[in-house]
């Protein structure tokens, strides 16, 4: 099949800043893409890479968007490698309005949509880094949020970690905190760390060191009873086929917005019953639109989504509808691609 091709970068600033291990994160930049076949049907992606993450660079990504020239074939689509995952994912997203590839909505009767279940999926509210998330989590309690993410790593460690106490001292019992360290620990004070959380109710405890540093990863899941969960590891899919050969025994933090086309990763959760949290890599709505359909159509994950980023770009045609502790299919309805794409600079 042939298609137009066109794209457009984007560069839009976070509403407030986010303080990571990695630093502050102040703008998120990325390229929207359209593809229109020889009928006149219209389909849009998003590639939304994080080069410090592991991914490919802007510059890589729109380098192969200006050699695809103004009309190109699935052939040549097809023959983007591996390693360019946001580009494989925003390609195959916009093809799915064409071949159906894992995008499309199965009618009533298929896989999810038989579920009733899969229609309202819970979402992990992010909670900032230091004291400032005790002053926000009354505010999440309040809308209903059941599981929550507080990004650690950014302080001094025995400071975290004597918040850790007075936030789980504010949580109802019924409610679950994750931990992200981004890989910003040491094996001595991920050891410290894990020593706590052992004795305290933390559903698991993400990249608790540097993806590079896999003996100790490893090492770390076998010494503690915590579940640890790589995120920093597996930017792509077969990152995370390789930790699974390795035996990792915890959770895959899987940013599907970086790891290629999402019916390849679909079919790898559902054929090697791979524990997984799905979590926004802060693309826009267009490309969490695609990941949220999915999520809502195949049981993929018995863990809350990733997807508690809140209105990270402050425009709503960029955030999309208000997302709040629960997600239904009306989020996904409501998004808008030809706003998006007409609010994109060339």
């Amino acid at each position: 099949m042939s298609y137009l091709f066109a794209y457009k970068r984007y560069r839009l600033p976070l509403r407030q800043p986010l303080r990571t291990a990695h630093g502050s994160w102040a703008e998120r930049e990325g390229i929207l893409l359209r593809l229109e076949d020889e009928s006149g049907r219209v389909g849009f992606g998003e590639i939304a890479p994080l080069p410090w993450f592991g991914t490919e660079t802007m510059a890589q990504a729109e380098e192969i968007c200006r050699k695809f020239g103004s009309s190109v074939e699935d052939a040549v689509l097809d023959a983007v490698p591996m390693q360019f995952g946001c580009v494989r994912f925003a390609l195959a997203q916009a093809r799915a309005e064409f071949v159906g590839r894992g995008l499309r909505t199965p009618p009533r009767g298929e896989a999810g949509f038989g579920n009733p279940a899969l229609h309202r999926l819970p979402v992990a509210a992010l909670l900032p880094a230091g004291r400032e998330a005790l002053a926000v989590l009354p505010a999440k309690l309040e809308a209903g949020y059941l599981t929550f993410k507080w990004k650690v790593g950014v302080g001094a460690v025995d400071d975290e970690i004597g918040l850790l106490d007075d936030l789980l001292a504010a949580l109802p019992a019924y409610t679950k905190l994750r931990l992200d360290a981004n890989g910003a620990w040491d094996r001595r004070s991920a050891a410290k760390w894990l020593a706590r959380c052992a004795e305290r109710p933390v559903e698991l405890v993400e990249q608790p060191v540097q993806p590079e540093d896999e003996a100790t990863l490893l090492g770390l899941a076998a010494d503690f009873p915590v579940t640890l969960a790589l995120d920093e590891s597996v930017t792509g899919l077969a990152a995370a086929q390789r930790w699974q050969g390795l035996g990792w025994p915890g959770v895959f933090v899987i940013k599907p917005a970086l790891a290629g086309p999402l019916d390849e990763m679909a079919a790898w959760i559902t054929t090697t019953q791979a524990d997984v949290v799905l979590s926004s890599a802060i693309e826009t709505a267009l490309g969490r639109a695609a990941i949220l359909r999915l999520a809502l159509t195949q049981p993929l994950t018995k863990r809350a989504l990733g997807f508690g980023i809140g209105d990270i770009f402050g425009d709503r045609r960029w955030d999309g509808p208000f997302l709040g502790p629960v997600l239904d299919r009306s989020w996904v309805d409501a998004v808008n691609p030809v706003k998006m794409w007409d609010a994109a600079k060339t």
